[in-house]
């Protein structure tokens, strides 16, 4: 089993000092608008996987009457407790220990996996390829270390071969400085584009099958990953061939002092029936495949780790119709792991519905203000 246990919170978001307790099944987080539901779930994620899903900036997660935060959280995992503590102030790098050793912040991605849908993941099938790019790399990274791990060497030698990209030396100069980068770039970011790709195969099967489940109709999801670079199947033809597009394309990189090619310039088409969801879908069909995907990754996690993953689900009762939440219910009634909803309306008929155990959180400006556990019979 693993569940969040406990969370205790300092100058985060809206919040001052506050302590939760959590059930290991299902919590209500109840409350008015911009009263601090969201801001909640930001922080179970943010201490479970060391970042927020709403901003790259730690320093806009402060409160603004203070000059940083604190979050400390127990887990239970396979019966044994793990103790996190995270502090960050303004100016300083985020502090991170777990079961009172300093790690950081990579290490721990992996070892808690949460999964969260809110409004903003409608971004990732409608907006710009940056978006989707980030929700490529924070999965891959969240279920294979080593992809981590390349991901970041990958980024230090972008980093420095576009720093002599943009060197006042003749070409012949640059075109030295240049190859031994070009040689690690094109090793390192072939072992990204072949890791994504598998990832995207098993996360294409398993949205597949909850965007039919939620949308009930005869519509297909697909995910197909565009390349700046053509796939092979085997990595050493790839690797030619991006070194070689690379050097056929010094010149315009030159005049434009950066790297034109490579997977930090891939994307993910989401589509439906062969159409992207950017330019064809309707808000329905964008929220139903936005869910699908973030449903999809709840089983790659049970599959690679045997338990279920943290769910986090902010406000989607408002997001759907009434054939889609009922869907959306049925999955959470035969859900076995932990799971956090929010919402400003009443849900005790769908807490009846789903026949768990329960606690209710009501909030008020970042406090609480009532507590409620049922036993869900």
């Amino acid at each position: 089993m693993f569940y969040l246990d406990h969370l205790s919170m300092e100058g985060f978001r809206n919040y001052g000092s506050q302590l939760f307790s959590f059930n290991p099944k299902l919590n209500i987080i109840c409350g008015a608008n911009a009263q601090g539901k969201t801001n909640l779930l930001e922080s179970i994620f943010f201490i479970s996987v060391n970042r927020s899903f709403r901003t790259r900036k730690e320093q806009e997660l402060v409160n603004f009457k203070g000059d940083g935060f604190s979050l400390k959280g127990n887990y239970i995992k396979d019966c044994f407790k793990h103790a996190i503590q995270i502090n960050y102030r303004h100016n300083s790098r985020l502090s991170i220990k777990a079961n009172n050793d300093q790690v950081n912040r990579y290490d721990c991605m992996p070892a808690f996996p949460t999964i969260v849908f809110s409004p903003e993941d409608l971004k990732i099938v409608s907006e710009g390829p940056s978006i989707r790019r980030r929700f490529l790399n924070l999965e891959a990274s969240r279920l294979d270390i080593t992809y981590l791990k390349d991901l970041r060497d990958y980024q230090r030698v972008l980093n420095q071969r576009n720093k002599v990209l943009k060197q006042k030396s003749n070409i012949n100069k640059i075109n030295d400085y240049l190859s031994p980068w070009d040689r690690s770039l094109t090793n390192l970011g072939v072992k990204l584009i072949r890791s994504r790709v598998e990832m995207i195969k098993a996360l294409q099967k398993e949205a597949k099958v909850i965007f039919n489940q939620l949308s009930d109709t005869e519509e297909e999801l697909s995910l197909e990953y565009e390349s700046t670079i053509r796939y092979f199947d085997e990595p050493e033809e790839m690797e030619e061939q991006f070194y070689n597009d690379l050097l056929n394309n010094r010149e315009q990189e030159l005049k434009r002092y950066s790297t034109l090619l490579g997977p930090h310039l891939d994307d993910l088409n989401i589509k439906i029936n062969g159409n992207s969801t950017r330019v064809f879908a309707s808000q329905g069909q964008k929220r139903t495949a936005a869910l699908a995907l973030r449903m999809g990754e709840v089983g790659l996690y049970m599959k690679q780790n045997s338990i279920p993953p943290i769910l986090l689900l902010d406000d989607v009762f408002s997001e759907f119709d009434a054939d889609r939440k009922q869907h959306l219910l049925s999955f959470l009634r035969n859900y076995s792991g932990q799971c956090f909803l929010t919402s400003a309306v009443d849900l005790d008929t769908m807490v009846n519905y789903l026949n768990k155990s329960y606690k209710k959180i009501i909030i008020k400006q970042g406090s609480i203000i009532d507590e409620t556990v049922g036993t869900g019979d």
